[in-house]
């Protein structure tokens, strides 16, 4: 009987801690208000329009849609908008986002469009509030923690509905800190599936421990996962609202409602509607 009582108190315990350590924000209502907008991965890119290009965020807005994007700091630590730490894949130049300035950068070719990687700032100024947008701060490493900063400088004075995720804590801890009042949320998958991401830190993130420093308002997750337990149990326990990515037809949107995600951001088809009625108004989200 004694061994038994012990053995309960210590699984208590864990579950006590486990609670403690990856419980997320408070379900605030704009949160909710937020998971209601469906968002184009990268703007409506394909058709002739690059991944975060303009013209690709211009079309998302004229859809309905929300947007989702990435922002890097380029040379001269101006905000731009472009996913990959390097240049190749999308520019074919071989260099990285930090080498160039926002002007060199803007010179280069977006998958062989006349249109170059943009500022934030022009970003800000294209969708000019019409709908939400999803910022994701690309800070790689421990060393990046410029970009935080930089991105909700421009922001303050957005006026227009935005909410920002990353898959870096701290990232995320430094919105907490300097920017208290904006939804954010942690990006998270099944990290050590691949066998390149078998870490302490990718371990403890994909267990959501990390949750502690950050507190996210909302947990973007990989489709691909949706059925791995730490993920389900999160969602059981503490019904945080859940942003499936990136989802590439209405099978797979069908697929991540019937796990309980909240909404999608998707790429290479057009979902039914851009927003649910009502969502993303002043009243809710801001």
């Amino acid at each position: 009987m004694q061994t038994f009582l012990i053995i309960l108190s210590i699984v208590l315990l864990l579950c006590c801690a486990w609670i403690l350590l990856a419980a997320p924000g408070g379900r605030r209502k704009q949160t909710r208000g937020f998971a209601k907008v469906k968002y184009a991965h990268r703007g409506l890119h394909g058709a002739g329009r690059a991944e975060n290009s303009l013209s690709a965020f211009r079309a998302a807005a004229d859809e309905g849609f929300g947007i989702e994007l990435d922002v890097r700091l380029s040379k001269d630590g101006v905000p731009v908008v472009f996913h990959d730490a390097e240049l190749s894949r999308v520019t074919g130049d071989c260099r990285r986002v930090r080498d160039l300035t926002a002007k060199e950068l803007s010179e280069l070719s977006l998958s062989g469009t006349a249109e170059g990687i943009p500022t934030f700032r022009e970003v800000l100024d294209t969708v000019a509030g019409r709908v939400p947008i999803l910022v994701e701060i690309k800070e790689d490493n421990a060393k990046e923690k410029d970009v935080t900063p930089a991105a909700l400088a421009l922001l303050a004075d957005y006026r227009g509905e935005y909410l920002i995720e990353g898959f870096n804590p701290f990232s995320i801890s430094a919105v907490k800190k300097l920017a208290p009042d904006t939804v954010r949320g942690l990006l998270c998958q099944h990290f050590t599936a691949e066998k390149s991401f078998r870490t302490i830190s990718y371990r403890l993130l994909q267990h959501f421990l990390l949750n502690v420093l950050c507190r996210p308002q909302f947990i973007a997750f990989n489709r691909e996962h949706r059925n791995y337990f730490p993920f389900r149990l999160q969602k059981a326990v503490f019904r945080v609202p859940a942003f499936a990515w990136t989802v590439r037809s209405a099978e797979e949107e069908a697929e991540c409602v019937a796990a309980g995600f909240d909404t999608v951001i998707f790429e290479n088809y057009l979902p039914d509607g851009g927003r649910v009625s009502g969502a993303g108004e002043k009243k809710d989200v801001l």
